[in-house]
């Protein structure tokens, strides 16, 4: 999986996460995996690409609700085609 979004809310960011490894307001970031976060009430979070978190449990994942598509219609269509569809079914159908 490999998703390009941009960041649409930087905010509250935990003490335990430095600011070297916390997304900007605005950056372009690829997701590389997406999970259901039992712990934050079934909540979607996501892994980044350019991001390794998996160190700084239990911060290993951003909220997903975090990130938007690209807004150009360029940018979208690449995103939509990049998508394998069938890799989503599958981590949703392994979440319920």
């Amino acid at each position: 999986m490999n998703i390009q979004v941009i960041c649409i809310d930087d905010s509250h960011r935990p003490n335990e996460i430095p600011t070297s490894r916390w997304i900007k307001k605005g950056e372009t970031y690829n997701i590389i995996q997406i999970d259901k976060l039992l712990m934050q009430g079934g909540e979607y979070g996501c892994k980044l690409q350019e991001i390794n978190n998996d160190d700084l449990a239990p911060y290993q994942y951003f909220r997903l609700a975090r990130f938007a598509p690209p807004q150009s219609i360029e940018a979208e269509e690449a995103v939509i085609e990049s998508v394998d569809l069938s890799e989503l079914e599958e981590v949703l159908e392994e979440q319920m």
